[in-house]
């Protein structure tokens, strides 16, 4: 009983603000659970995540599909801008929407351990493969506040980011490109651009040490192999983007 209630807690978790939903009732009432309720008031939460979830499109990004977003250039948090062709490498490029504010990238407390702590060791294993490697930050809404770029600047350096290269994305282009929604939301591209992996690092955002499934680095491991993907997708789990209106978008900041 002690570890049906455990699994279930978990699940509960998960299925917060911003996981993909399969409706738009599914959707608000991911919305309900603390992960969110830490930024906003529950109502207020559960109309963000219908405005930036639950009302998107089906357009997103198919394995086998062409990265789209080749020639858009980014700044880095070093200052160099970077063309996204140009971080490839021999064996592909990997992509991972971040931010700065969201729990299930640096954690709820005790409750989790959030999936940035294991940003380094993806950072390592991306070179070792040859495997280009960035974090992109697309909450454009809160590019004023705690996703402004100096902020993303002194996260990585508090987080302790080990040469990963965090790209603000400006008017959430590559994003909507994409049709990422949540942060964290994992994009790995072959040599030729094309899409062989996306979704979750892992299974379990809770804690690095109790992960079963490594899906993330398989694929990394397989596609430096020249080997079929085993399981090219998986569920993303995050906080939803932070889009802001098109009518609006022409105020944002560049970085």
């Amino acid at each position: 009983m002690k570890h049906l209630i455990i699994t279930i807690s978990a699940a509960l978790f998960l299925a917060t603000c911003g996981t993909e939903p399969k409706s738009q009732e599914g959707c608000e009432e991911g919305c309900k659970k603390e992960n969110c309720e830490h930024e906003k008031g529950e109502k207020s939460c559960a109309a963000d995540c219908k405005k930036d979830c639950c009302s998107k499109k089906e357009t997103k990004l198919k394995i086998g599909d062409t990265n789209p977003a080749l020639e858009n250039k980014l700044m880095d948090v070093s200052g160099e801008e970077i063309y996204i062709e140009e971080l490839g490498k021999k064996n592909g490029t990997l992509l991972i929407f971040s931010c700065n504010t969201c729990p299930f990238v640096f954690g709820n407390g005790e409750k989790s351990q959030g999936w940035e702590n294991r940003y380094n060791d993806i950072q390592a294993m991306a070179t070792k493969l040859e495997i280009g490697f960035a974090l992109i930050n697309s909450n454009e809404a809160k590019r004023s506040g705690e996703d402004s770029f100096d902020n993303m600047i002194l996260h990585a350096k508090e987080r302790g980011y080990n040469g990963i290269k965090y790209l603000v994305d400006s008017k959430h282009a590559v994003a909507d490109a994409y049709s990422a929604i949540t942060t964290p939301h994992v994009y790995l591209f072959n040599a030729n651009n094309e899409l062989v992996y996306t979704g979750a690092i892992d299974d379990n955002v809770d804690s690095k040490e109790e992960v079963k499934e490594h899906w993330l680095a398989d694929a990394m491991k397989e596609l430096a192999e020249g080997k079929e993907i085993t399981k090219p997708i998986t569920k993303n789990m995050g906080c939803s983007i932070k889009r802001v209106k098109k009518e609006d978008a022409h105020h944002g900041h560049d970085h």
